[in-house]
């Protein structure tokens, strides 16, 4: 929403929050961007307002979290939803921003990251926690919750060519599968990590007691390498771009070299990906009714 700050008769504005998500804009505005505005947002999951004119510049942060996926009486602007909003006068309102997420604001959700059909979110190789050298070694894990659909999970290579090495969701089989070779794949348990693991060698594929190991050629350990060498190499989450996916699918974590990733902090993602929340039933988070 936009509005007209000659036009606005009220001086306060009323709505209630609920996220999982730690930080974010709320609104923002400004009669010059460079010499008068002001924010409010979230950050580490506490309000905060942010004042710069030509009579203060100051910065205050305040108040219990919010990010406790309950309604509170603030409301940030990224993965929350808003209700029983009164925003400092109608008749000021000039413009109305166009919905940039699916997500239905009806159901109740958990924190976790949700993926639904066809999103996506790309990481530069060279933007993660990196491989050991000696020996050389890479692991992701993925904490799945909820799984559901066809299509890639998370796919290692470039934008050329995105799945080098993959992982695919089919009939409830997760699919490991180096280019256009032979795959093998395990039954998908739900609750347990899911972990790859690259080695010179080989990649092998964990859940709990069970596992799956691919043998790499010499070439494939070459294009390998060549991924962290080069600025195009990418960890692809969830669709592939022009996969025509079904999958959706919510994480409790994702994790490199056992480090947490932020999908926040992707090279780029779809908006309508959940970041800090899923629905707590899989096919209720792409209801684009509300």
């Amino acid at each position: 929403m936009t509005f007209d700050l000659t036009k606005i008769t009220k001086t306060s504005s009323s709505f209630e929050v609920r996220t999982w998500d730690p930080e974010g804009v709320i609104f923002y505005g400004d009669t010059n961007p460079k010499d008068d505005w002001f924010m409010l947002g979230l950050r580490d999951g506490r309000p905060e307002i942010q004042l710069h004119n030509y009579w203060a510049q100051l910065t205050v942060g305040a108040g219990p979290r919010l990010d406790d996926g309950r309604w509170h009486q603030l409301v940030p602007a990224l993965d929350g939803c808003l209700r029983r909003d009164s925003w400092l006068d109608k008749q000021a309102e000039i413009s109305a921003s166009a919905p940039t997420s699916l997500r239905s604001c009806d159901v109740e959700s958990n924190p976790g990251i949700f993926l639904p059909p066809g999103t996506h979110a790309e990481f530069n190789l060279q933007d993660i926690p990196q491989p050991h050298a000696e020996p050389w070694a890479f692991s992701l894990d993925l904490g799945l919750k909820q799984a559901a659909g066809s299509g890639h999970l998370l796919s290692l290579g470039t934008p050329e060519n995105p799945s080098w090495l993959s992982l695919h969701l089919q009939d409830q089989k997760v699919v490991l599968s180096s280019g256009s070779g032979p795959g093998m794949d395990l039954p998908l348990v739900l609750g347990l990590p899911l972990q790859l693991k690259l080695s010179m060698s080989r990649v092998v594929l964990s859940q709990g007691p069970k596992m799956e190991v691919l043998a790499l050629p010499p070439l494939g350990l070459a294009s390998l390498l060549n991924l962290w060498a080069k600025p195009q190499g990418r960890l692809f989450l969830g669709a592939l771009p022009g996969e025509d996916s079904s999958t959706s699918f919510c994480l409790h974590g994702l994790w490199a070299q056992g480090q947490r990733l932020d999908v926040d902090r992707a090279l780029n993602r779809s908006h309508e990906i959940w970041t800090h929340s899923c629905p707590q039933s899989p096919g209720n988070g792409t209801d684009a009714s509300h």
